[in-house]
């Protein structure tokens, strides 16, 4: 079960095609493709919007959402281990940050 208010609370997470959260030690979290934005209080359609990707998501494929100035981003992305090739996909993908698993946090593109 998607515990949106843990998720918005933590500022975002990454979910696997359960919909579990999941963390990795190492590696870059990209975006391959923005797919919804909502305010946060819209939570009934963040749920919808999720539980729509994750239908979709293949083995390597995750289900992103970052809170940031009171709307949640929802999209598919992918883990690439190699920060110089993660940057660069980012840049291509037109995207503002990648997610540093080791640091925990943003790397602006």
């Amino acid at each position: 079960m998607l515990d949106l208010v843990k998720i918005i609370q933590n500022g975002g997470a990454t979910l696997d095609r359960n919909g579990n959260a999941i963390e990795f030690k190492s590696g870059y979290q990209v975006s391959k493709k923005d797919c919804f934005v909502f305010t946060v209080g819209n939570a009934k359609k963040i749920v919808r919007a999720v539980n729509k990707i994750l239908k979709g998501l293949t083995a390597d494929e995750f289900c992103g959402i970052w809170i940031d100035g009171g709307r949640a981003y929802v999209d598919i992305s992918e883990r690439i281990r190699d920060r110089r090739a993660a940057l660069k996909v980012g840049r291509e993908r037109k995207q503002i940050s990648i997610f540093d698993w080791r640091a925990g946090a943003c790397v602006y593109c």
